[in-house]
């Protein structure tokens, strides 16, 4: 009787001792199945943290570049509005000095007139000069000085009403429609653009 009851607890115990290494690798495996599970969804989830992550560094970088790209833009425009502005002063006083002169000015402002005269498709004209320059020369003699240069039978008179200008002449019809602009200044305004694109050539070419 007693030896049945040590091979029934030697049983049990051995029974015990199996279903235990089975229990325990049972739970192993659950144990690594739940790890490596975890190790997945931790690697995804840092991969697309990383990928969100990337993405918005991309976003600030290129806010942050395009944002520097216009600054430099506008300062580079700035700059060369800047030049230009000092070109065309530096012009605008040689060209007061350039009046001074009358050994110069005086066939200028005659070419001018007749420029004028030639301009507008009208047989009679009036002549626009500025107070200093009807103040230093005779209006009717330069226009009469510039009809004869031309050989036209279109007759031209002084206009009663001065210009404001550095230099020159406007000319226009007897009736106002048509005007040619022989002003300085308004040579000057055809020669913006060229002076422009030649000092952006010079100075700021890349």
């Amino acid at each position: 009787m007693s030896v049945n009851l040590d091979k029934l607890v030697e049983d049990i115990l051995k029974e015990s001792r199996t279903k235990a290494e089975e229990i325990k690798k049972e739970g192993l495996t659950q144990i690594e199945d739940s790890v490596s599970k975890a190790r997945a969804e931790a690697m995804r989830e840092a991969d697309l943290i990383a990928r969100n992550t990337k993405t918005e560094c991309d976003a600030v970088t290129n806010r942050l570049v395009s944002q520097e790209k216009q600054r430099a833009r506008l300062a580079y425009l700035a700059e060369k509005n800047s030049v230009l502005g000092e070109v065309m002063s530096e012009v605008e006083t040689k060209l007061v000095e350039f009046c001074r002169d009358d050994s110069r000015y005086r066939p200028f402002l005659l070419k001018s007139i007749v420029r004028g005269i030639e301009a507008v498709p009208s047989d009679k004209v009036k002549v626009a000069m500025s107070e200093s320059d009807l103040r230093r020369y005779r209006g009717s003699e330069l226009i009469e000085d510039a009809l004869a240069r031309m050989q036209t039978p279109k007759t031209a008179v002084l206009s009663d009403e001065p210009v404001k200008t550095i230099g020159g002449a406007v000319v226009t019809s007897q009736d106002d429609k048509v005007r040619a602009d022989c002003t300085l200044e308004a040579k000057l305004g055809l020669m913006r653009t060229q002076v422009l694109a030649e000092i952006s050539r010079i100075l700021f070419a890349s």
